[in-house]
């Protein structure tokens, strides 16, 4: 039961979100500040951030791979040795 208040709460946080910018887009400002245009300035600002930590994670990733095929190479020669 847990799990499906979680669920509800998380649909009804989404659906805020949703009417946040949806009240936004037909110009009445809510604080002051048009929640549309903040949307826009906020993906424009966080896209290079976004990008910086992908590709972070990514050459991240690749490394433990290329450190995984190195160790995998090194236990080969081993056993061929013996």
């Amino acid at each position: 039961m847990k799990t499906f208040i979680k669920m509800v709460i998380g649909l009804l946080i989404a659906f805020a979100g949703v009417y946040w910018y949806y009240v936004g887009r037909l110009g009445r400002p809510i604080l002051g500040v048009n929640s549309w245009n903040a949307l826009i300035t906020l993906f424009v600002g966080g896209f290079g951030l976004c990008l910086l930590f992908f590709g972070l994670l990514v050459a991240w990733i690749e490394y433990e791979d290329w450190k995984w095929e190195r160790e995998e190479a090194r236990t080969k020669r081993r056993k061929k040795r013996k």
